[in-house]
């Protein structure tokens, strides 16, 4: 027997269909991380890195030996990767889309440059040869990565201020909840930002 639908069945079927469609459109938009909830997670990354940065700049600050010193160029290389990971396991609101892919860049850029270093680290012959490794091209880069790593860092901490400024929409209905998100984070772009 063939299957006939007449005008009210095809009707109802491209009702169904479309109901279907609004259904998985909301609930894939339902599963997008909010705006706050993207920035305490990034926040978090770069909390434990900048803390894991900042201690074993303490630990090995009077470094003496290359074990040492071998130690802390891998280990600067580690906590870098660790976050670079968490970046990349992030699904980034699209309001900050770009800003998260030009973040993943240039941290791709800054392990790279910093991974070229720590193995040039290995194959030192002493400590007091850690410090020509900055004039190097290889060390000049690695300045440069991090420079630009701290400028993006500063600039996503502007972004997020900015939502501040979206409060006085707090009473207006019309507006999308997305767009009356406003995002306080404290990235602590520089040291001394991060010191006690």
């Amino acid at each position: 027997a063939s299957l006939e639908l007449g005008n009210h069945g095809v009707m109802a079927l491209k009702w169904a269909f479309f109901w279907i469609a609004i259904a998985i459109l909301a609930s894939s938009c339902a599963s997008e991380i909010s705006l706050p909830e993207y920035a305490k997670e990034v926040e978090a990354l770069v909390t434990t890195m900048n803390a894991r940065l900042d201690e074993l700049d303490t630990e090995f600050s009077d470094a003496e030996n290359l074990d040492d010193t071998r130690e802390y160029a891998r280990e600067r290389v580690e906590a870098r990767t660790v976050f670079l990971s968490g970046m990349n396991e992030l699904d980034a609101p699209e309001a900050v889309a770009d800003l998260h892919a030009e973040a993943i860049t240039i941290m791709n850029r800054v392990v790279e440059t910093e991974g070229t270093l720590s193995d040039m680290v290995q194959n030192l012959a002493s400590v007091p040869d850690i410090d020509s490794i900055w004039d190097t091209p290889e060390g000049v880069a690695a300045q440069a990565a991090d420079e630009r790593a701290i400028i993006l860092c500063e600039a996503a901490q502007e972004t997020l201020d900015s939502t501040d400024s979206r409060s006085e929409l707090e009473g207006v209905p019309w507006i999308p909840p997305e767009m009356k998100q406003i995002v306080r984070v404290a990235f602590g772009c520089l040291a001394e930002l991060r010191q006690p």
